[in-house]
């Protein structure tokens, strides 16, 4: 009677787990984000809107692309940030159905029939340039025409928010680095989209209005703290237009810059970042592991976006990791640090309730436990915790069971 019994199980554990494959798609862990009244700090990940089904898939895992083109609406002006957002976005496309089960739009014109003054005028193009000073010059020749230009990266959309030079600002829906081409290796950015929007683009988007002249300082400083220039910048901002002209501080002795924003955080190249040990998740399509803590050494190990490593020490810009029981370093710009949270069990998103969505986590672990090696994983330590619904130190079909049951009664 037990082996007749376990079958069924088996049986309905393998139906439940096709079906939620096919709802809820690939997880991909990511550290939240606030956001704030500037659209440019919207990130696909916010709990606020994270776990919005869009399609068979959510915003945190699937949302970029559609954060991007909400970005366009704002910055356009036929949307603000008090009644719009990727959250209010997203729910209105997944009410007219615009999605597929990945999360991509079934059809590019929805985006009109939920935002009429806006559309997608060009589809997926790339560029004719190799370098970055090229596609740079082939953006800006965009933006000057009016148009607004979100841009893959890989396999990730962003939106751009203006070039100067050859430096391209954009407002990444999953990192908070501003500069593209720090941000991401030149050879995948490849593509990009042009958005015609309710006003045409004049310029970069100030946080906030002003009708003056506004100093703005900015001050660079090591990761020890010491501070090594200081810049000042005079920042004239049209209300009308939206748009901001700056001029730099003349001082020799300091670096010159431009000053595109009346905020440093959306127009200034960041500070060196300090690392810490701890667990990150790749944020690249693919980023690779290193025998040395250099790019000359590139070993035959490799690491997934969304995949969770943990960093047991760190010598610069670089992570050791021990993968598959090997010893190995990743360049810790191609990966986000994972902030650890409080987590209740069966919650695993942290969404606030126990359901399908959970669920579909738990079998993307079991279907990833086979392939990925020992140190990788699809879910941090406090995630993994939450999974382990029994609470006996594994997640396997026990813990789909008990789920089930929780779920079901």
């Amino acid at each position: 009677m037990r082996n007749v019994k376990e079958k069924r199980i088996t049986g309905l554990l393998l139906i439940v787990f096709a079906v939620i494959a096919i709802l809820a798609g690939a997880y991909r862990p990511q550290a939240a984000a606030a956001a704030a009244g500037d659209f440019r700090l919207w990130r696909q990940n916010d709990e606020r809107w994270g776990n919005n089904p869009i399609g068979g898939s959510t915003v945190r895992q699937s949302g970029c692309y559609m954060t991007s083109i909400a970005m366009v609406a704002v910055a356009s002006g036929a949307r603000d940030t008090e009644s719009f957002d990727p959250g209010v976005f997203s729910k209105d496309l997944n009410d007219i159905h615009a999605f597929n089960q990945w999360g991509g739009l079934s059809s590019w014109s929805s985006v009109s029939k939920v935002v009429e003054e806006i559309s997608i005028s060009s589809y997926n193009l790339e560029f004719t340039s190799k370098d970055k000073s090229g596609k740079a010059a082939e953006i800006k020749a965009l933006l000057d025409a009016g148009s607004y230009v979100i841009c893959n990266v890989g396999g990730h959309w962003v939106y751009i928010d203006g070039v100067i030079g050859d430096d391209v600002y954009m407002a990444d829906p999953a990192k908070d680095e501003i500069l593209l081409f720090e941000a991401y290796k030149n050879e995948n950015i490849t593509v990009y989209q042009t958005l015609k929007g309710k006003e045409p683009y004049s310029g970069f988007t100030p946080l906030y209005d002003v009708s003056a002249e506004e100093a703005v300082t900015t001050t660079a400083v090591h990761s020890e703290g010491a501070t090594v220039t200081t810049q000042t910048a005079t920042t004239t901002t049209s209300a009308k237009s939206g748009s901001t002209t700056a001029s730099a501080s003349a001082d020799p002795k300091s670096a010159t810059s431009t000053m595109v924003s009346t905020t440093a955080k959306a127009t200034t190249k960041a500070a060196p970042a300090v690392y810490k040990t701890g667990e990150y998740y790749c944020t690249e399509s693919k980023a690779a592991v290193y025998s040395e803590p250099n790019e000359k050494s590139a070993s035959d190990i490799s690491v997934e976006n969304g995949n969770i490593v943990r960093v047991l020490s760190v010598s610069g810009g670089f992570g050791e990791v021990r993968i598959g029981g090997r010893k190995g370093w990743i360049n810790l710009e191609c990966f986000g640090f994972a902030e650890e949270r409080e987590l209740s069990v069966g919650d695993i998103n942290n969404d606030g309730v126990s359901d399908e969505y959970d669920l579909a986590i738990i079998n993307e672990y079991l279907s990833s436990s086979g392939r990925l090696p020992e140190g990788v994983s699809v879910l941090t330590g406090s995630e993994t915790a939450a999974a382990d619904i029994n609470g006996d130190g594994n997640i396997d079909n026990t813990d789909v069971l008990i789920f089930l049951m929780r779920v079901c009664s």
